[in-house]
């Protein structure tokens, strides 16, 4: 009886043991099973996104400087201050270095930078750098759009015209970080918080506002209104760049100036990105112009690292901000519409096109810079950090080059 007993435990003793391993088992596969996933969507969030596609993309990138020939268009970018235009400019840049195209660059270095200039003032008071076939492909300099009868003077006709928007209450926040509006207001005693309360009065004491609405021919980033709207050629239409929203509403004058503002926008401008959603824009880009997933392929350049979302400022200074940049919200609004008629017209998946830039882009930050992948400046801009092997590569080199860099490439 009593090894009866004994031989009863010791089963039970053995089924408890073999029930734990078989857990344990099943609990080690199943991490592992995660983890392989995890490191399965470093290439691919969707099953139909293969390695080897990427590797084939990845590859496509690390020939930066060969041209396939095929698809290659003419591009103008209509470039806003602080609507991802800089990372747009990067990739236009690298598109026109790859297939030996030309760009709108002025010859006196002084002016690229500064402020923009219209393309006709560009052709009679600031001499281009010259072009081999007397045609220029690119252009993404700053630069106010006066419209396709006078880009055509400076770009082939069929020139393809492609701008970028942001939501005006973030850009407007963004600028004033960016530029040195905040700075010089700061020395003043005069913070974020502060100005947005009274945007004219402050920028009429301290920033050289006029004290009578103007038009400017040439927009001015120092001042924050509507400057999205400067950039597509507010000037042509003799609206003047201060009038907020009360202003346009007490004025059927301004409202018929501004419908045909928007009106000539809507015709002219070919794609448009919204800086909101700048994934789902540069997928249908792509595809729209068949251009490669390599050219596509990007980071974030000039990265504010100060937080400038919407989320972080309260509902009235929302408000306030849309009342002294109302031009621009009406053209945020009319470009957002003019995307969604883009994107209806889509005959492919979506998502699998902006799994594989993500991809593709994951890749080449594996192969190009450092884990934390960004580091901060003295003028606190994040840029992009490379590591040994891209410091080496200069595919990589030019994925994460500033403008004033890519510039100085193209004029020497």
């Amino acid at each position: 009886m009593l090894n009866t007993k004994k031989t009863a435990l010791r089963f039970l003793l053995i089924s408890f043991i073999l029930v734990l391993v078989v857990c344990i088992s099943i609990r080690e596969f199943t991490v592992y099973y995660e983890e392989m996933h995890k490191i399965s969507d470093i290439f691919s969030t969707t099953k139909n996104v293969s390695y080897k596609e990427i590797e084939s993309d990845f590859k496509s990138f690390k020939q930066c400087q060969i041209s396939t020939g095929e698809n290659i268009h003419n591009f103008y970018l209509i470039k806003s201050y602080k609507a991802a235009s800089s990372t747009l400019s990067n990739m236009l840049y690298r598109y026109g270095l790859k297939h030996g195209l030309s760009f709108v660059e002025p010859q006196d270095t002084t002016t690229n930078q500064i402020f923009p200039f219209s393309h006709l003032d560009t052709a009679a008071n600031y001499p281009l750098i010259p072009s081999c076939d007397k045609v220029y492909n690119l252009s993404t300099i700053h630069s106010r759009f006066e419209g396709k009868d006078k880009l055509e003077k400076t770009m082939p006709i069929g020139t393809i015209i492609i701008a970028s928007v942001r939501n005006p209450i973030s850009q407007f926040r963004s600028s004033f970080n960016y530029f040195d509006t905040g700075k010089r207001l700061e020395k003043k005693g005069v913070n974020f918080a502060r100005f947005i309360e009274d945007p004219l009065k402050f920028s009429r004491m301290y920033l050289g506002f006029p004290k009578e609405f103007v038009i400017l021919k040439k927009p001015k980033a120092l001042l924050l209104w509507n400057q999205q709207s400067q950039v597509f050629g507010l000037y042509d239409f003799k609206i003047p760049v201060g009038i907020g929203r009360k202003n346009i509403l007490e004025n059927k004058n301004y409202q018929m100036k501004i419908e045909k503002f928007l009106e000539r926008v809507d015709r002219e401008v070919d794609f448009v990105f919204m800086a909101e959603r700048f994934m789902e824009s540069m997928a249908i880009f792509r595809e729209m112009f068949g251009l490669e997933y390599s050219d596509v392929a990007h980071f974030k350049i000039n990265l504010m690292s100060r937080n400038n979302s919407v989320e972080t400022l309260t509902q009235q200074q929302q408000d306030q901000i849309i009342e002294f940049c109302y031009i621009d919200w009406l053209l945020y609004q009319k470009m957002l519409v003019k995307f969604e008629k883009i994107k209806l017209n889509l005959r492919y998946d979506l998502k699998y096109e902006i799994d594989i830039i993500q991809r593709l882009n994951a890749r080449i930050a594996q192969y190009c810079v450092k884990p934390n992948q960004y580091k901060t400046d003295q003028s606190e801009m994040m840029l992009p950090d490379l590591n040994e092997a891209g410091e080496k590569d200069v595919c990589c080199q030019r994925i994460v080059e500033q403008e004033w860099i890519l510039n100085h490439i193209i004029r020497t």
